[in-house]
């Protein structure tokens, strides 16, 4: 079981450095001088934003703050499975029982937005 989880999560942090990686070589095809980056926010107001306000404006209109993606409650659940795996055994059934309660808590009707 221990191992079944390990591989799942191995499996998608593989795919997501893959997918980084791939971006990244993309992205470094455009550094020789060609191009020109503008910062994205003009700020035309008399309003000074903080350095941590303009980063943020900087991200542009497709910056979510709160994305999940699809199946994040199923990778937390086994990452909190990986990890009481590595309790001692008396422990690990009451660490099971807390990890499922918080998961009840954070996905019932009332608190989904």
């Amino acid at each position: 079981m221990r191992d079944n989880i390990c591989n799942t999560l191995n499996l998608d942090a593989e795919r997501i450095h893959k997918k980084l990686g791939n971006k990244i070589s993309r992205l470094t095809k455009f550094t020789d001088g060609k191009f020109k980056f503008y910062p994205r926010v003009v700020n035309q107001t008399d309003i000074l934003f903080a350095g941590e306000e303009q980063t943020l404006l900087n991200k542009d209109l497709k910056y979510n703050l709160n994305h999940k993606n699809k199946y994040w409650i199923r990778k937390l659940a086994l990452e909190a499975e990986n990890v009481s795996t590595l309790l001692p055994l008396e422990e690990q059934d009451y660490m099971r029982h807390q990890v499922a309660k918080q998961i009840r808590k954070i996905t019932s009707p009332t608190n989904c937005k």
